[in-house]
């Protein structure tokens, strides 16, 4: 995974990716493009014609990303040609007591993992989200399902909130925009984290927009805010809190928020300077080794979310009864 946070200039030379200060001038990085697996750009990056193609040609992600985490647009994967999985997904979206099956597994996983995340960490009222667990077995309908999980998510983040060191005030879970350094990093972190679960389903040859517990919406990967709710609190949630409780990142990397500027435009931001630190502590997570409850072998957390996927494609094909969400213990 190659970031790119300067107003670089991104080429193909031979086999070699550079990126440099601007044409012709300093070169920051060169690596072999045969282990460029995705490119992320946060600045106002130019980007060759010759190394599009390549993107496009090997499959290399390529995604924009706005200097505070918001994500703008990419270049993906061309649509895997598995279209019997894509029609049998397609199927499950349309049959409501699929849908509802499967929307009630994502959020299971979520509320599962939310728990044991508090639990591990010693957070005082954890057992609060047990509850949660049976209701949502009991949902009747999607509306119920997804007012148990708004619930379930409120209760989360007031156990959560404890957790963190003195210094971050965090009231409740905003976004559109942030409105504290907490909420900006967990804004951030979630952008991230859809990105990686779009890759994942791409490979997995499933198509991101059409999902079971996020409604169809122009423009919303739907499946992938499906598949990424049981990663939320062991991948995201445990990144910021790891980030701010060991001090990684203070109040001084953000920019103070701006209340004489248009509502959205003045909430606390990461410092550009800081943004190493964050990637830094991303990748560490997504490359940290966890065995998979159901398959018995080590893999990657980035593994694990492509895994994922596959079994998602394995129950719509009907070779497993439900979808098994991924939790921790």
């Amino acid at each position: 995974m190659i970031y790119v946070l300067e107003d670089a200039y991104l080429s193909k030379e031979g086999g070699v990716l550079k990126v440099a200060r601007r044409r012709g001038q300093e070169v920051f990085l060169e690596r072999p493009l045969v282990g460029v697996e995705e490119i992320v750009i946060l600045g106002n990056a130019v980007v060759t014609p010759a190394l599009l193609k390549h993107c496009a040609k090997e499959g290399v992600g390529l995604h924009y990303l706005s200097p505070t985490g918001g994500y703008y647009a990419g270049l993906t994967r061309t649509p895997a040609k598995n279209a019997p999985l894509r029609v049998a997904q397609f199927r499950a979206h349309l049959d409501p007591k699929r849908k509802l099956a499967l929307a009630r597994r994502f959020v299971l996983g979520k509320v599962q993992n939310g728990l044991t995340f508090l639990r591990r960490n010693g957070a005082l009222g954890w057992e609060a989200l047990k509850p949660f667990l049976q209701d949502v077995e009991k949902a009747a309908n999607e509306e119920t399902l997804r007012g148990l999980e708004g619930l379930a998510a409120d209760r989360y983040f007031q156990i959560w909130a404890r957790l963190l060191p003195d210094g971050f005030t965090f009231t409740e879970r905003n976004r559109r925009p942030p409105r504290d350094p907490v909420n900006s990093l967990l804004s951030l972190a979630y952008t991230l984290l859809a990105k990686e679960c779009e890759s994942a389903l791409h490979m997995a040859g499933l198509d991101p927009y059409v999902g079971y517990l996020h409604e169809v919406r122009y423009g919303r990967a739907s499946l992938a805010l499906d598949l990424m709710e049981e990663f939320r609190p062991i991948l995201a949630d445990s990144v910021v809190l790891i980030l701010l409780a060991n001090r990684r990142i203070t109040q001084e990397d953000f920019e103070e928020a701006h209340p004489e500027l248009p509502f959205g435009e003045g909430f606390p931001k990461l410092r550009k300077e800081a943004w190493p630190k964050f990637l830094r502590a991303w990748e560490e997570r997504l490359n940290q080794r966890i065995r998979h409850p159901l398959l018995g072998k080590s893999h990657t957390y980035r593994e694990t979310l492509l895994l994922q996927a596959r079994l998602l494609g394995k129950h719509l094909m009907g070779e497993l009864p439900e979808y098994p969400p991924f939790t921790v213990r």
